[in-house]
C-alpha cells in the first residue's frame, strides 16, 4: 500500500510540474498589444521574435530560456511567433514546440500583418531578432540573428546596473 501511495504522490507532483510548464502562447493580431505580455515591474523587457521553421530561432531558443532563468524579477523575456505567416500554420505546433523546449515565459502568437509588426519593431522581417526595451519602453539594445548566450547576459547585466 505505501508503494502505491508513493506512485500517486509522484504522479501528482509530476502531473503539476507540467501543468505549470504549460506553454503559455496568446494570440496578438495588434502589435502595439505585444507590450501587454511583459509584467510591469520588470526593469528590463527582453523580446525575442522566432519561428518553429527558423533554424536559428530553434537552435538558441534554449538559451533565450537559459538567460530567463538567469535573471529574476528584474528582466521578463516574452516571444512573438511568426509561425503564422507561413500557409496551414496551427497554432499547436508552437504549443508542441514551447512545451518541448519547456519555455515558461509568455509568447505571442502573432496573427497580424507582418509589415506592421515589422515597422513597429523596426526591423526588416529578418528573424530571429532580440529586443531589448527598458521599463519605460524605450529601446536599450538589439541584436539580428541569433544570439550568444554568455555576451547576452554581459549586456543585460549592464542594462541591469
Amino acid at each position: 500500500m505505501q508503494k502505491s501511495a508513493r506512485f500517486a504522490a509522484t504522479f501528482l507532483s509530476v502531473l503539476i510540474a507540467g501543468s505549470a510548464l504549460a506553454a503559455d502562447l496568446r494570440p496578438v493580431k495588434d502589435p502595439a498589444k505585444i507590450d501587454d505580455v511583459f509584467p510591469k515591474a520588470a526593469k528590463i523587457r527582453l523580446l525575442n521574435v522566432w519561428a518553429t521553421w527558423c533554424i536559428p530561432c530553434v537552435i538558441e531558443m534554449p538559451d533565450i530560456r537559459a538567460i530567463d532563468e538567469t535573471f529574476g524579477d528584474e528582466l521578463a523575456v516574452a516571444g512573438v511567433s511568426l509561425d503564422d505567416m507561413i500557409p496551414d500554420a496551427k497554432k499547436d505546433t508552437v504549443v508542441n514546440f514551447l512545451d518541448k523546449y519547456r519555455i515558461a515565459f509568455p509568447n505571442v502568437y502573432y496573427t497580424g500583418n507582418l509589415d506592421d509588426l515589422a515597422d513597429t519593431l523596426k526591423f526588416n522581417g529578418s528573424i530571429p531578432i532580440t529586443i531589448a526595451y527598458d521599463a519605460n519602453g524605450k529601446e536599450v539594445w538589439r541584436h539580428e540573428g541569433k544570439i550568444d548566450r554568455n555576451q547576452t547576459i554581459a549586456q543585460l547585466r549592464k542594462l541591469l546596473k
